[in-house]
Formats: structure tokens, sequence, C-alpha cells
């Protein structure tokens, strides 16, 4: 009898364990879960601020080139025309003004025995 007991015991004590380790295991995933998710995230921003950096080296190269061409007196008179339509003494400025755009009329549709009365009458005058 004795040693039925003990072989009972064992095994609830295995089952006990592997329930423990199991919820250990379940623990642990979730945990790796979420890291790889940030991971995945932080992946994410990182290439759009690379991308941006990008751009921002871009703006910043163009604002060096408008700065060294400000530095000449070429460079202030261009600014100065295309900012503020002026001109020197014994010059003159043309404003072009685009004209408005028509709102989309609808059209007449035209029948085909229309097309076809108008061709042909247009034949004998």
């Amino acid at each position: 009898m004795r040693g039925i007991k003990t072989k009972s015991k064992i095994r609830w004590r295995r089952a006990a364990i592997f329930v423990a380790l199991f919820i250990i295991f379940i623990i642990l995933l979730n945990s790796v879960n979420r890291v790889y998710k940030k991971k995945k995230e932080v992946e994410k921003a990182l290439t759009q601020m690379q991308s941006e950096m990008v751009a921002l080296e871009d703006r910043n190269e163009f604002l060096k080139n408008s700065l060294e061409k400000l530095k000449t007196k070429e460079g202030v008179e261009f600014e100065i025309r295309k900012k503020l339509n002026v001109a020197e003494v014994g010059e003159s400025v043309a404003i072009i003004v685009e004209g408005e755009e028509v709102p989309n009329t609808p059209k007449l549709e035209v029948s085909t025995w229309q097309k076809i009365k108008d061709f042909f009458g247009g034949l004998f005058e």
C-alpha cells in the first residue's frame, strides 16, 4: 500500500509542476510578444525619422544655397524683383494675370439625326 500512495503523490507533483511551468511559459511568451511589437514600432519610427532627416538635409542644402545667393547684390535684386514686383528706374514691369477658370458648363447633346441634318444642310448652302 505504501507504494501506491507514493506513486499518486508523484503524479500530482508532476502535474502541479507541469501546470506551473506552463503558466510561466505563457507569461514569458506574452512578454516576448510585447517586446517584438515594440521592436517593430521602433523600426517603423526609425525609417520615418531617417526619411525626415534626408528631407531636412535637402532643405538645409537649399537654404544654404539661397543664403549664398543673397550675399551677392544680384541675388538680393533677384529676390526683391521676384517677391515684390518692382523695377529699377527706366524699367517697366509686366504683370500677367491668368484668366478666371470657367466652371464646367454642361455640353448640349446633339442627336445623330441632327448631326446628319446639319451636315447635309451645310452642303447646299
